[in-house]
């Protein structure tokens, strides 16, 4: 049932892909997805290559001896054993899990259970917690940084604290001058809902600058349909500037007394909420009138990411 699930989520996705794109900003599209394969493999260069079903994204780099995998998004599953084929014959000798969200490594369990499986030590500590078959322990971890360096090749894994959540890395290949990092920036396209499910908003925008430090050229993000570039994270971390400035002075711009009134003060939680849905509306209309055609997805997740920040203003700035 979960192979038929998965399969039904991949062909929407290609479909959607090639049915819906035209009311998007261009900057949101992406490669066509080969519907009779179900992903799209490419080489980045100097063997680093992407696989996407055109929502969710891998990398592998090949070595001398063998590949190592970095994330196992479950919508690609198998297909990541066949395009890793269609590039090698090289085994898998390496997994690198970027965090511990099984949307970006449930299909971990059908490399070898013999391969080295390496994350963040608080990702390890999350993941023995769960207990969960899809998402094997890691069998090397380290607290801050770690150089994978193999045949000729070379990962840079960083952790510089909580962003997303505990333990999601920073994935650097500096020969290829790539940069990989989940669930921050999303090239093209506006934050998952409520900023991608920012377990800390502050650190989530923290992360902006620290990505902008590495040397890089290309940028692999999580989800959506294309790869990145310096570009994308600029105008990421200019959207997420905006929003944050933008909410601050709609707090500023609803009176709370006045909202209270409309409710009275006695159900407490609908006394506060109302106000607080105000403050939303009032963001969320600036906001959706300096970025709409720039980004993809503001009609679906504006709102959301809008409410996240304002709640992390409350509680965290």
């Amino acid at each position: 049932m979960k192979k038929i699930t998965l399969l039904l989520i991949a062909m929407a996705m290609i479909a959607g892909n090639a049915q819906h794109n035209s009311n998007l900003p261009e900057t949101s599209k992406g490669p066509n997805i080969p519907y009779d394969k179900g992903y799209l493999v490419e080489e980045i260069n100097n063997d680093l290559y992407w696989v996407t079903d055109g929502l969710y994204n891998a990398i592998f780099l090949v070595y001398d001896q063998g590949v190592v995998m970095v994330d196992a998004p479950p919508t690609i599953g198998e297909n990541l054993l066949a395009a890793i084929k269609d590039v090698t014959n090289k085994p898998v000798t390496h997994l690198v899990y970027t965090h511990s969200h099984t949307d970006h490594i449930g299909a971990a369990a059908l490399f070898p259970k013999d391969i080295e499986i390496i994350a963040q030590e608080e990702t390890k500590k999350i993941l023995e917690a769960r207990n969960d078959d899809r998402r094997p322990v890691p069998t090397l971890t380290f607290e801050k940084n770690y150089e994978l360096k193999i045949g000729g090749q070379h990962l840079q894994l960083d952790y510089h604290g909580k962003n997303h959540m505990d333990g999601n890395i920073f994935v650097y290949a500096p020969k290829q001058k790539v940069l990989m990092l989940v669930d921050i920036i999303f090239p093209g396209w506006v934050p998952f809902k409520n900023l991608g499910i920012a377990e800390d908003v502050p650190a989530y925008m923290k992360a902006h600058d620290i990505a902008l430090d590495y040397d890089f050229e290309t940028f692999v993000a999580g989800h959506v349909t294309r790869l990145g570039n310096r570009e994308d994270v600029e105008v990421s971390k200019a959207f997420v500037t905006d929003l944050k400035n933008t909410c601050q002075q709609a707090f500023g711009k609803v009176d709370f007394m006045e909202s209270a009134q409309e409710t009275g003060f006695e159900d407490k939680w609908m006394m506060y909420n109302t106000y607080f849905e105000k403050v939303v509306d009032v963001a969320t209309k600036e906001m959706h009138g300096k970025w709409m055609g720039k980004l993809g997805g503001l009609d679906t997740y504006l709102r959301d990411d809008v409410w996240k920040m304002c709640e992390s203003l409350s509680v965290d700035f």
